[in-house]
């Protein structure tokens, strides 16, 4: 890649970037592109030379954003992070765009098709990875399938997620809850 090509990127990444903060404080209909153009550094035309339109901005941006997410989720599980904080970090990670987002970019043939690639493909293959470093490091007995596993900590993610859990004056009650996860009722738990 040139300098101008990178510099190009630089910008489309400023862009995006732009766009989803913006999203996520107003929504996709009360955000424009002047708006996006002015936080991003550039000008509206160069959105458009760029995307094409704000629903073209929209949906890169989406797709950017989904793969950036699966990158650092990448970097986080394949860490050299003991199994029970690597469990906690995975599990406290929200991208909460996507719940600021219109449904109609999510039903866009190729978001819907990146989001089944990763339900179906991706995600099945770091939870082995995942389950794989449990069971080395002792944590997860090798009975347990990667369907169930897979079930499970969807499951507790969701939990977790919930946002009266996530107070500071919770966090002995996660600390609970994420002993319960990794131990079950009658495991051990977390010294620390």
């Amino acid at each position: 890649m040139n300098g101008y090509e990178r510099r190009t990127e630089q910008k489309k990444s400023r862009v995006r970037a732009a766009a989803l903060e913006l999203i996520r404080v107003y929504g996709t209909d009360k955000t424009s592109i002047k708006e996006i153009a002015n936080k991003a550094g550039v000008s509206p035309a160069s959105i458009y030379n760029y995307f094409g339109s704000k629903q073209g901005l929209m949906k890169d941006a989406i797709i950017w954003s989904l793969e950036e997410r699966w990158k650092a989720n990448e970097d986080l599980w394949n860490s050299d992070l003991p199994f029970p904080e690597l469990v906690q970090r995975a599990l406290s990670t929200k991208d909460s765009f996507i719940d600021q987002v219109d449904v109609e970019y999510l039903a866009d043939p190729e978001i819907k098709q990146l989001i089944d690639d990763y339900y179906r493909r991706r995600y099945p293959r770091a939870v082995t990875e995942f389950l794989d470093k449990g069971r080395r490091e002792g944590f997860i007995r090798e009975s347990i399938s990667v369907e169930a596993a897979t079930f499970y900590l969807r499951m507790c993610q969701e939990a977790l997620l919930r946002s009266e859990l996530l107070k500071d004056e919770n966090k002995s009650l996660l600390k609970e809850l994420f002993n319960l996860m990794l131990y079950g009722l009658a495991g051990k738990p977390i010294d620390e």
